[in-house]
Protein backbone atom coordinates (compact mmCIF):
# COMPACT_ATOMS: atom_id res chain seq x y z
CA UNK A 1 0.00 0.00 0.00
CA UNK A 2 1.10 3.23 -1.16
CA UNK A 3 0.82 6.77 0.46
CA UNK A 4 -0.35 9.99 -1.47
CA UNK A 5 -0.79 13.39 -1.71
CA UNK A 6 -2.92 14.02 -4.57
CA UNK A 7 -3.88 17.64 -6.21
CA UNK A 8 -6.57 18.89 -8.63
CA UNK A 9 -8.24 21.96 -9.31
CA UNK A 10 -12.48 22.63 -8.18
CA UNK A 11 -14.57 23.15 -11.02
CA UNK A 12 -15.59 26.81 -9.59
CA UNK A 13 -11.90 27.60 -10.78
CA UNK A 14 -11.91 29.68 -13.92
CA UNK A 15 -9.08 27.79 -15.18
CA UNK A 16 -11.17 24.50 -15.32
CA UNK A 17 -14.03 25.11 -17.67
CA UNK A 18 -12.30 23.53 -20.31
CA UNK A 19 -11.17 19.86 -17.93
CA UNK A 20 -14.66 18.90 -17.86
CA UNK A 21 -16.23 18.35 -14.18
CA UNK A 22 -14.35 15.00 -13.83
CA UNK A 23 -11.34 16.33 -13.75
CA UNK A 24 -12.05 18.29 -10.43
CA UNK A 25 -11.56 17.71 -6.64
CA UNK A 26 -15.25 18.57 -6.30
CA UNK A 27 -16.07 15.51 -8.43
CA UNK A 28 -13.76 12.91 -6.83
CA UNK A 29 -15.50 13.49 -3.86
CA UNK A 30 -18.91 13.15 -5.02
CA UNK A 31 -18.71 10.93 -8.00
CA UNK A 32 -15.98 7.87 -5.82
CA UNK A 33 -13.94 8.17 -9.00
CA UNK A 34 -10.40 9.79 -9.30
CA UNK A 35 -8.89 10.77 -12.57
CA UNK A 36 -5.13 11.35 -12.20
CA UNK A 37 -3.55 13.88 -14.24
CA UNK A 38 -0.18 12.83 -13.58
CA UNK A 39 1.13 9.41 -12.71
CA UNK A 40 -1.66 7.55 -14.49
CA UNK A 41 -0.64 4.33 -13.95
CA UNK A 42 1.18 4.70 -10.89
CA UNK A 43 -1.94 3.65 -8.50
CA UNK A 44 -3.21 0.30 -6.81
CA UNK A 45 -6.06 -0.75 -5.14
CA UNK A 46 -5.56 -0.02 -1.46
CA UNK A 47 -3.78 3.05 -1.98
CA UNK A 48 -4.57 5.59 0.64
CA UNK A 49 -4.48 9.28 -1.18
CA UNK A 50 -5.15 13.27 0.88
CA UNK A 51 -6.96 15.18 -1.32
CA UNK A 52 -5.74 18.92 -2.29
CA UNK A 53 -7.36 21.72 -4.15
CA UNK A 54 -4.39 23.56 -6.43
CA UNK A 55 -5.02 26.91 -6.03
CA UNK A 56 -6.47 27.65 -3.05
CA UNK A 57 -3.83 24.77 -1.46
CA UNK A 58 -6.24 23.30 0.97
CA UNK A 59 -6.66 19.83 1.68
CA UNK A 60 -10.60 19.15 1.17
CA UNK A 61 -10.80 15.40 2.23
CA UNK A 62 -9.36 12.03 1.94
CA UNK A 63 -9.85 8.30 0.62
CA UNK A 64 -8.81 4.75 -0.76
CA UNK A 65 -8.12 3.62 -4.03
CA UNK A 66 -11.17 1.11 -4.78
CA UNK A 67 -9.66 -0.78 -7.80
CA UNK A 68 -7.16 -1.02 -10.46
CA UNK A 69 -7.00 1.36 -13.79
CA UNK A 70 -9.96 1.68 -15.85
CA UNK A 71 -10.48 3.57 -18.94
CA UNK A 72 -13.72 5.60 -19.81
CA UNK A 73 -15.44 5.63 -23.02
CA UNK A 74 -13.24 8.57 -23.57
CA UNK A 75 -10.26 6.61 -23.11
CA UNK A 76 -9.16 8.61 -19.70
CA UNK A 77 -8.07 6.75 -17.10
CA UNK A 78 -9.86 6.60 -14.09
CA UNK A 79 -9.92 4.58 -10.65
CA UNK A 80 -12.94 3.67 -8.45
CA UNK A 81 -12.82 5.12 -4.69
CA UNK A 82 -14.27 4.13 -1.25
CA UNK A 83 -14.00 5.35 2.05
CA UNK A 84 -14.20 8.67 0.77
CA UNK A 85 -14.03 11.25 3.60
CA UNK A 86 -14.98 15.13 2.33
CA UNK A 87 -13.77 17.06 5.13
CA UNK A 88 -15.68 19.42 7.36
CA UNK A 89 -13.51 22.33 7.02
CA UNK A 90 -10.12 22.50 5.04
CA UNK A 91 -6.92 22.47 6.09
CA UNK A 92 -4.65 24.85 4.38
CA UNK A 93 -0.53 23.85 3.00
CA UNK A 94 0.91 26.81 4.25
CA UNK A 95 -0.60 25.84 7.87
CA UNK A 96 1.11 22.63 7.78
CA UNK A 97 5.27 21.78 8.97
CA UNK A 98 7.37 23.08 6.26
CA UNK A 99 8.49 19.27 5.28
CA UNK A 100 5.18 19.25 3.80
CA UNK A 101 5.26 22.23 1.79
CA UNK A 102 8.46 21.56 0.47
CA UNK A 103 7.28 18.01 -0.29
CA UNK A 104 4.45 19.36 -2.12
CA UNK A 105 6.02 21.91 -4.32
CA UNK A 106 7.33 18.59 -6.56
CA UNK A 107 4.34 17.09 -8.48
CA UNK A 108 1.02 17.21 -8.22
CA UNK A 109 0.77 13.49 -7.41
CA UNK A 110 3.47 12.88 -3.96
CA UNK A 111 4.32 9.77 -2.23
CA UNK A 112 4.63 10.03 1.57
CA UNK A 113 5.37 7.80 3.84
CA UNK A 114 2.93 6.15 6.26
CA UNK A 115 4.09 7.75 9.06
CA UNK A 116 3.73 11.35 7.27
CA UNK A 117 0.19 10.48 6.16
CA UNK A 118 -1.35 9.48 9.41
CA UNK A 119 0.72 12.83 10.79
CA UNK A 120 -1.06 14.69 8.06
CA UNK A 121 -4.62 13.01 9.20
CA UNK A 122 -3.74 13.98 13.32
CA UNK A 123 -3.16 17.44 11.95
CA UNK A 124 -6.90 17.22 10.65
CA UNK A 125 -8.23 15.69 13.30
CA UNK A 126 -6.96 18.56 15.69
CA UNK A 127 -8.34 21.43 13.13
CA UNK A 128 -11.58 19.45 12.50
CA UNK A 129 -12.27 18.94 16.96
CA UNK A 130 -10.88 22.31 17.18
CA UNK A 131 -13.63 24.09 14.45
CA UNK A 132 -16.38 22.40 15.39
CA UNK A 133 -16.52 23.50 18.92
CA UNK A 134 -18.97 26.35 17.34
CA UNK A 135 -21.39 23.69 18.61
CA UNK A 136 -20.42 24.58 22.38
CA UNK A 137 -20.66 28.15 22.32
CA UNK A 138 -23.60 30.03 23.85
CA UNK A 139 -26.26 31.49 21.42
CA UNK A 140 -26.30 35.00 21.10
CA UNK A 141 -29.47 36.76 19.71
CA UNK A 142 -28.16 39.59 17.25
CA UNK A 143 -30.70 41.02 14.17
CA UNK A 144 -29.81 41.06 10.24
CA UNK A 145 -29.74 44.97 10.65
CA UNK A 146 -27.54 44.80 14.07
CA UNK A 147 -24.81 42.63 12.28
CA UNK A 148 -24.82 45.29 9.30
CA UNK A 149 -24.45 48.22 11.42
CA UNK A 150 -21.93 46.81 13.25
CA UNK A 151 -20.27 45.31 10.09
CA UNK A 152 -19.98 49.21 8.87
CA UNK A 153 -18.85 50.58 12.26
CA UNK A 154 -15.99 48.03 12.77
CA UNK A 155 -14.92 48.46 8.82
CA UNK A 156 -15.49 44.33 8.44
CA UNK A 157 -15.40 45.49 4.86
CA UNK A 158 -12.71 47.05 4.78
CA UNK A 159 -10.74 44.54 5.63
CA UNK A 160 -12.44 42.75 3.02
CA UNK A 161 -11.11 45.85 0.67
CA UNK A 162 -14.40 45.84 -0.54
CA UNK A 163 -16.24 49.10 -1.14
CA UNK A 164 -20.30 49.65 -0.23
CA UNK A 165 -21.90 50.85 -3.68
CA UNK A 166 -25.72 49.97 -2.55
CA UNK A 167 -27.43 48.54 0.50
CA UNK A 168 -30.83 46.52 -0.06
CA UNK A 169 -30.61 46.72 -3.31
CA UNK A 170 -33.87 45.19 -4.90
CA UNK A 171 -32.39 44.42 -8.61
CA UNK A 172 -34.73 41.68 -9.65
CA UNK A 173 -38.41 42.38 -7.43
CA UNK A 174 -38.70 39.95 -4.09
CA UNK A 175 -34.54 39.55 -4.64
CA UNK A 176 -33.24 42.16 -1.78
CA UNK A 177 -29.36 42.29 -1.25
CA UNK A 178 -27.75 43.18 1.79
CA UNK A 179 -24.94 45.14 0.36
CA UNK A 180 -23.46 45.59 -3.12
CA UNK A 181 -20.11 46.11 -2.97
CA UNK A 182 -16.87 46.70 -5.82
CA UNK A 183 -13.47 45.54 -4.86
CA UNK A 184 -10.07 47.05 -5.63
CA UNK A 185 -10.25 45.45 -9.61
CA UNK A 186 -13.81 47.22 -10.33
CA UNK A 187 -15.40 43.71 -10.03
CA UNK A 188 -19.08 43.32 -8.34
CA UNK A 189 -19.30 41.35 -4.91
CA UNK A 190 -22.49 40.52 -3.30
CA UNK A 191 -22.44 40.32 0.57
CA UNK A 192 -24.38 38.18 2.67
CA UNK A 193 -25.40 38.50 6.34
CA UNK A 194 -26.33 34.94 7.77
CA UNK A 195 -29.26 34.69 9.74
CA UNK A 196 -31.11 31.44 8.25
CA UNK A 197 -29.74 28.10 7.45
CA UNK A 198 -27.20 27.43 5.39
CA UNK A 199 -28.94 26.17 2.40
CA UNK A 200 -31.64 29.09 2.41
CA UNK A 201 -27.88 31.18 2.78
CA UNK A 202 -26.22 29.67 -0.35
CA UNK A 203 -29.56 29.38 -2.13
CA UNK A 204 -30.06 33.20 -1.56
CA UNK A 205 -26.40 34.01 -2.20
CA UNK A 206 -26.82 32.38 -6.02
CA UNK A 207 -29.84 34.21 -6.70
CA UNK A 208 -28.21 37.54 -6.23
CA UNK A 209 -25.36 36.95 -7.69
CA UNK A 210 -27.21 35.99 -10.82
CA UNK A 211 -29.73 39.15 -11.11
CA UNK A 212 -26.42 41.45 -10.38
CA UNK A 213 -24.45 39.34 -13.39
CA UNK A 214 -27.55 39.38 -15.82
CA UNK A 215 -29.05 43.13 -14.76
CA UNK A 216 -26.34 44.98 -13.14
CA UNK A 217 -23.11 43.80 -14.51
CA UNK A 218 -20.96 45.58 -17.14
CA UNK A 219 -19.38 43.44 -19.96
CA UNK A 220 -16.39 41.96 -18.28
CA UNK A 221 -17.17 42.64 -14.79
CA UNK A 222 -17.12 40.03 -12.99
CA UNK A 223 -19.36 38.89 -9.76
CA UNK A 224 -18.78 36.98 -6.40
CA UNK A 225 -20.61 36.18 -3.19
CA UNK A 226 -19.66 37.13 0.54
CA UNK A 227 -20.73 35.58 3.60
CA UNK A 228 -20.69 37.82 6.56
CA UNK A 229 -21.74 35.72 9.75
CA UNK A 230 -21.31 35.56 13.24
CA UNK A 231 -21.07 31.24 12.80
CA UNK A 232 -19.54 29.68 10.07
CA UNK A 233 -20.50 25.93 10.59
CA UNK A 234 -19.80 22.88 8.07
CA UNK A 235 -23.40 22.62 7.20
CA UNK A 236 -22.44 26.08 5.61
CA UNK A 237 -18.74 25.03 4.38
CA UNK A 238 -20.72 22.00 2.49
CA UNK A 239 -23.29 24.19 0.69
CA UNK A 240 -20.94 26.55 -0.40
CA UNK A 241 -18.87 23.88 -2.31
CA UNK A 242 -21.78 23.43 -4.13
CA UNK A 243 -22.00 26.58 -6.54
CA UNK A 244 -20.58 28.13 -9.92
CA UNK A 245 -19.34 31.34 -8.43
CA UNK A 246 -16.68 31.66 -5.84
CA UNK A 247 -17.70 32.16 -2.25
CA UNK A 248 -15.68 33.76 0.46
CA UNK A 249 -16.89 32.95 3.85
CA UNK A 250 -15.74 35.33 6.95
CA UNK A 251 -17.03 34.97 10.47
CA UNK A 252 -17.60 37.67 12.38
CA UNK A 253 -15.64 38.69 16.01
CA UNK A 254 -17.67 41.51 17.85
CA UNK A 255 -15.24 43.16 19.50
CA UNK A 256 -15.23 46.43 21.80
Amino acid sequence: MTHWIVSSKHSRDETTKDWGSKWTTDSFLRNRKFYPTHRKEGFSAGDRCLLKVLTSQDFVGDFRIASTSHVDSEDHIYYELSDVNEWEFPVNQHLLPKKYTDQLSRSLSTKISEQDFCELLGIRNFTQNLRLNYRNKLPLYISEKEIEEKVDSKNALRALKLEIVERQLEVVPGNRIDLLCQDRHGDLVVVELKKASANETIGQLARYVTDVREHKAKQGQKVRGVILSLDIDEQLVKAARGVDFDVVLCQLTLGR
